[in-house]
């Protein structure tokens, strides 16, 4: 599976890996080896890693403490006390970090609860840095996706152009096409 990764920052990415999350639910996450390969296409590993079921249930309630408490951010809310103490949990653990090798030549290598480390305290980082005032859902209906805005204006509408920014694109023009024929 080819993973999007249009959000602006690893954490909203990984909050992504759920389509149609307000209706016909799509988990991308299906199997321990999909989180595995969402962390390699990321960048933030070299290769795969082994991923037990339980480390992937760990991973998905991760994934959505971090989406509700951004979006409670949003929306001008606490975060759920779950939540936090999720985050938390997961932030404090050791993380990914990049290996020196003799060669001169560095590794990213790690473990799963590394991966969901690293994601919690990228998260974290997020949650305290100017980035979140820029930090929008996605304009397309039915897209759930967070992404940050560092268009210069501010004005994105669209988690990604060649994603729901196409699609809305395409549909105002069929529907102009429409309205001009009769």
């Amino acid at each position: 599976m080819k993973f999007v990764y249009v959000s602006g920052r690893r954490c909203l990415d990984f909050a992504g890996t759920v389509k149609h999350r307000m209706s016909a639910r799509e988990e991308l996450l299906a199997d321990p080896r999909l989180l595995s390969d969402w962390a390699v296409q990321a960048g933030l590993l070299d290769d795969a890693i082994d991923v037990t079921d339980d480390e992937l249930v760990a991973a998905i309630e991760l994934r959505e403490a971090s989406y509700r408490t951004v979006v409670a951010r949003l929306e001008g809310r606490r975060p759920q006390v779950a939540d936090v103490d999720v985050l938390n949990e997961w932030a404090s653990r050791p993380q990914l970090a990049p290996r020196l090798l003799r060669t001169g030549a560095t590794r990213r290598e790690g473990t799963a609860p590394r991966l969901l480390a690293s994601l919690a305290a990228d998260l974290l980082d997020l949650i305290a840095g100017p980035d979140l005032d820029n930090v929008k859902r996605c304009a397309h209906p039915g897209c759930t996706r967070l992404y940050v805005d560092s268009s210069r204006a501010k004005n994105r509408h669209w988690c990604g152009m060649s994603t729901c920014g196409n699609k809305v694109k395409v549909q105002a023009f069929r529907a102009r096409q429409r309205a001009a024929a009769h």
